[in-house]
C-alpha cells in the first residue's frame, strides 16, 4: 500500500514539473517562487491550457478542461499527504533492505552508515 502512495505522488510531481514548462517557467520550483498564491497558479494553468490548444498534447487539453485535476495537481491534497507520510514511515525493515539491494558499493556503505546513525543497528 505505502509504494502505491507514494508512487501516487510522485505522478503529482512529475505533472506539475511539465505543467510548469507548460506554463513557461524552467520547472515547478521557479513557478512556486514567481507566484503569489497555489490560486493564482490555479487560474494561471486554467487560462493558458485554455488558449494552447495546438501548442500541448490533446491530453493535457483534457486536463486542462477538469479544473478538479488542475486542483488536483496544484493544491495541497490528501494524495499528496498520503504520499508524504509513507515515504516517511516506511518500517525499517523495508528501508534497510532497498539499502541492501543498491548495487553501487559507494552508495550502499554510505546509506548502511546513515541507517546505522539513525536505527542504531545494521539495516
Amino acid at each position: 500500500m505505502a509504494i502505491n502512495k507514494i508512487r501516487n505522488r510522485v505522478l503529482l510531481d512529475v505533472a506539475r514539473n511539465k505543467l510548469a514548462v507548460i506554463c513557461g517557467y524552467d520547472n515547478w520550483k521557479a513557478w512556486k517562487a514567481s507566484s503569489d498564491s497555489r490560486d493564482e497558479m490555479l487560474n494561471s494553468a486554467f487560462t493558458r491550457l485554455s488558449a494552447l490548444s495546438n501548442d500541448v498534447s490533446p491530453e493535457w487539453l483534457a486536463l486542462g478542461k477538469q479544473r478538479t485535476a488542475l486542483q488536483l495537481l496544484l493544491l495541497p491534497s490528501r494524495i499528496r499527504n498520503r504520499g508524504d507520510i509513507a515515504a516517511h514511515v516506511s518500517a525499517k525493515k523495508l528501508i534497510g533492505e532497498s539499502i541492501l539491494a543498491l548495487t553501487e558499493v559507494q552508495e550502499r556503505n554510505d546509506m548502511i552508515v546513515i541507517y546505522k546513525a539513525v536505527y542504531g543497528e545494521e539495516p
